[in-house]
């Protein structure tokens, strides 16, 4: 008799679990359907509730004819701070962006170093915001 009981309960308790695990749904598209948004974005880490918004600062470097522009910069939490989500936004949505990296630190560091690299002729223009939970 329990296992009569015990059976459906099962199959529904996994049938919810793999519900909830693939979404059939479709995503909305933000930026439309021909793709028109080419920016070079880095985003590293989750962000969770009771995360803080602890740096938001823009890094602009301009174009250098027929050269590749390079940047390097440390970003600091207090010592009590741990990084969550490093998002490093290219503001060019053309495919002319430059390239941002993580050299050192990000999620889990209370630090991190970020390396943005142009694309030959054009320069670096990003959004840099990093989230921090104590």
């Amino acid at each position: 008799m329990k296992a009569v009981v015990f059976l459906p309960i099962m199959a529904v308790a996994i049938s919810l679990l793999i519900a909830s695990q693939v979404s059939s749904a479709p995503q909305p598209n933000f930026y439309g359907s021909n793709n028109t948004n080419k920016s070079h974005d880095l985003i590293i880490g989750y962000r969770m509730p009771g995360d803080r918004l602890i740096l938001r600062q823009s890094i602009i470097k301009n174009s250098s004819w027929g050269r590749i522009v390079t940047d390097e910069k440390t970003f600091n939490t207090t010592r009590f701070e741990r990084i969550t989500q490093v998002r490093a936004l290219d503001q060019k949505t053309n495919g002319n962006g430059a390239y941002a990296s993580i050299l050192f630190g990000g999620p889990g560091w209370n630090n991190v170093t970020i390396r943005f690299k142009s694309q030959r002729g054009h320069g670096i223009n990003f959004i840099v915001e990093i989230y921090s939970r104590p």
